[in-house]
């Protein structure tokens, strides 16, 4: 362990290097070919067809399910996870899903858009709210209300067991406690966690695809994905080998809003 914390990959010579880079190689083929494999899984999924007329607050008024396509074939929703306490919501949202939309807002956008595919933000906080924050990050990103609908509960990123059985990522709470995720849980209820959910429409139907949570959500956020590459990782305590993290751990991940990020 070194002075900064860190406790750093053993020296090898090149050739000793390049002995273990070819067995790490093996592994990550095997994982591309698992993930295509998904990928294939993933895309032959049934689709529902969506019977709730879902209207959400957002700034230009009343705005619906389908029109947040855009006319395009496809819709992404990001479950933007606010952040409440006894039952009202705070001035601000969750700091991992802010980074998750900056990422997003700062270029990705286009590229999905010239796939026939739209990208939206929903958030059950009041529009006022939610207003407030994207003008302050700068964000052009479609953001939403759902503040008074079900959408949130029906796609089970709110925990509200008056409304629906307490379940996150396709678990039960009992079952989360027993495979010792039940943190999911300890904030007080009603409580809001985050997802990802797909849409396709057919004409002016509109079919749910599919819907991730929790570290399902990772394989789309850009920035963490390079922090896997790299020697020190995502330099989060729970990473192993341990003691990569150094000092950087004692923030806790992630530690601001993107307005906060230290200067480049």
């Amino acid at each position: 362990m070194n002075s900064n914390g860190i406790d750093y990959p053993r020296v090898a010579s090149r050739d000793g290097w390049l002995k273990a880079r070819l067995a790490l190689l093996e592994q990550e083929k095997e994982v591309t070919r698992a993930r295509d494999r998904v990928n294939t899984a993933r895309r032959q999924l049934p689709m529902v067809r969506i019977e709730q007329d879902y209207v959400f607050a957002g700034p230009a008024g009343r705005v619906r399910l389908l029109d947040l396509f855009a006319g395009r074939h496809q819709l992404m929703i990001y479950h933007f996870m606010w952040l409440w306490e006894n039952g009202e919501p705070l001035d601000l949202p969750c700091k991992g899903c802010a980074s998750f939309a900056d990422q997003i807002a700062r270029g990705h956008l286009s590229t999905l858009r010239s796939r026939q595919t739209s990208f939206a933000l929903v958030s059950r906080a009041p529009l006022e709210k939610i207003g407030a924050f994207q003008r302050r990050m700068g964000w052009r990103i479609p953001w939403v209300s759902s503040f008074g609908t079900r959408f949130n509960h029906d796609f089970g990123v709110t925990l509200d067991e008056s409304i629906h059985p307490l379940a996150y990522n396709y678990r039960t709470r009992d079952e989360h406690e027993r495979a010792g995720s039940g943190y999911y849980f300890e904030s007080p209820l009603p409580a809001d966690l985050h997802g990802l959910s797909c849409f396709l429409r057919r004409g002016d139907d509109v079919f749910h695809t599919y819907s991730t949570y929790g570290r399902g959500v990772e394989d789309v956020l850009g920035s963490v994905r390079m922090l896997d590459l790299t020697a020190l990782g995502r330099q989060e305590e729970w990473e192993e080998p341990k003691g990569r993290a150094g000092a950087v751990s004692s923030l806790g991940p992630p530690p601001l809003y993107p307005d906060e990020y230290p200067e480049a």
